[in-house]
Order: C-alpha cells, then sequence, then structure tokens
C-alpha cells in the first residue's frame, strides 16, 4: 500500500514554501550545471553588483547568513577570482567587498541560466500571477 501524505501537511504554508525552495535550488542546479556556483554565490554576486564596497557583515545580514558561513562563501568566491575582499578603512577589523572583472563576468554568464531556471519554477503562472507571486512574498518579508 502506498502511502500518500495527507492534506493536513500538504496544504501547509511551511512545506509549500519548504517544497517550491527546494524546486528552485534543483532547478538553479541544472540550469547552471557546469558552472560551479551555487545560489549562494550567485546572490552574493547580485549584491556586490548592486553595492560595490559591501561590508561582508551586511552580506551576513542580507543573506541571513551567520559570519563563518559568510567567511566561507567569501573565500571561495575570492579564490576564484571573482570577489575581492579588503580591510575597511574606518574598522580594520571589517572587511568590504568587490566585485571583480572576472566575478563581472562570470555573473554576465550566470544570469540567464539563473533567469531560466526561474522562468521554468514559475511556467505555471501566468504573468499577472507570476507577478502576484513577487509582491505578496515581498509583503511578508521584514
Amino acid at each position: 500500500m502506498a502511502h500518500v501524505l495527507p492534506d493536513s501537511i500538504r496544504h501547509q504554508l511551511s512545506y509549500l514554501l519548504a517544497k517550491t525552495h527546494q524546486r528552485q535550488l534543483r532547478l538553479f542546479d541544472a540550469h547552471t550545471e557546469g558552472m560551479q556556483v551555487s545560489g549562494r554565490q550567485y546572490a552574493t554576486l547580485l549584491a556586490l553588483e548592486a553595492n560595490d564596497a559591501l561590508h561582508q557583515s551586511d552580506l551576513a545580514e542580507w543573506l541571513g547568513l551567520d559570519r563563518t558561513t559568510v567567511t566561507y562563501l567569501v573565500d571561495g568566491l575570492e579564490k576564484r577570482g571573482w570577489i575581492a575582499r579588503q580591510r575597511a578603512p574606518a574598522d580594520r577589523r571589517a572587511h568590504r567587498l568587490h566585485l571583480t572583472e572576472d566575478g563581472v563576468a562570470a555573473l554576465a554568464k550566470i544570469r540567464p541560466a539563473a533567469r531560466a531556471a526561474t522562468q521554468a519554477l514559475l511556467a505555471p503562472l501566468d504573468n499577472n500571477e507570476q507577478t502576484q507571486l513577487r509582491t505578496l512574498l515581498v509583503r511578508l518579508l521584514p
């Protein structure tokens, strides 16, 4: 006898959001296959594209990650030559992050694949529904 996930779980918002996130991660991985980039790395590159000289601590807050995890994330991107880390002049304990030319080039290659992954996720929704979903999700965030 096959077990069926009960509606009491399947219709829970936390379950739906978690499963949607898992699907987005799988789609991102599939569309960026061979690029050796994670969603967190892509988010970091996007954050630095929009905010040059971003403090590493701000990046941690924006991504909702602890500082140790962000240190490893930044280390990996720095090793690839996609970002550069500098001591902040006003506070030598802090680091400011910059997107490098290689990082800009990498972002240009990753962005279309990431967009395709999002399009695949949202394909069941029409344009108005996609806009409405984004609007509602933004309203749920502080």
